[in-house]
């Protein structure tokens, strides 16, 4: 299991981080969501476990959302082994492009906090860019001082229009995701598997600062 000196965290970061206690973030998505588990002692901070749900874009929202039920049911029995004071942290969905999506969202997101509330000691809801904030990141700082190197484009391309829109050489947008992923390896030594777990882990330990 990794662990971080509580110490170091606290210095990094200028905020106090509560001790005793477990955080579990979620990262809810219909497709995938990530979930990490944090554990606080009077020393370190411990990440006992880091998953993703996984449910299957060939199936309609309410099959999807019972597959989701019954995981969030196995993972309630595991919080089971945690008797310190717990702290559940959710994302809170936003607005993109697709309306359908935000409903999803939310719609998942609600269902995780009905089907955990009694397992937690307390609950917290936080956007994505409020937990990120949280925890120190700051994305133009990310962009400039990082170590991910946005993609090239290998060729002009052009919009519907004939317009120019990118010129060969220049560089592709990074996600905001990626640069989350890149400042807990460069920032805390961290890697994840997935940009779900990383951003879980960005949600649970906002929670033990909150």
């Amino acid at each position: 299991m990794i662990k971080l000196k509580i110490k170091d965290i606290e210095a990094k970061l200028g905020k106090t981080i509560r001790q005793n206690c477990i955080s579990v973030g979620f990262d809810v998505a219909e497709h995938f969501t990530g979930v990490c588990v944090l554990k606080a002692d009077k020393e370190f901070i411990t990440i006992d476990d880091t998953q993703v749900i996984e449910t299957s874009a060939n199936e309609d929202h309410f099959n999807r959302a019972d597959h989701y039920i019954a995981t969030l049911g196995k993972f309630k029995q595991k919080l089971e082994e945690y008797k310190n004071y717990k702290i559940l942290v959710i994302e809170a969905c936003h607005f993109g492009k697709n309306p359908q999506t935000l409903i999803h969202l939310a719609h998942f997101g609600i269902l995780t906090y009905r089907e955990l509330k009694k397992s937690f000691d307390t609950w917290h809801y936080f956007g994505a860019s409020t937990a990120r904030s949280m925890v120190g990141f700051n994305q133009k700082n990310q962009q400039k001082n990082g170590t991910f190197k946005a993609e090239l484009y290998k060729r002009d391309t052009k919009d519907k229009a004939g317009k120019l829109k990118h010129k060969k050489g220049e560089k592709k947008k990074v996600d905001c995701k990626s640069l989350v992923h890149n400042y807990l390896e460069t920032e805390f030594g961290l890697k994840f598997d997935s940009k779900d777990e990383a951003d879980a882990f960005v949600l649970a330990l906002a929670g033990l600062l909150a």
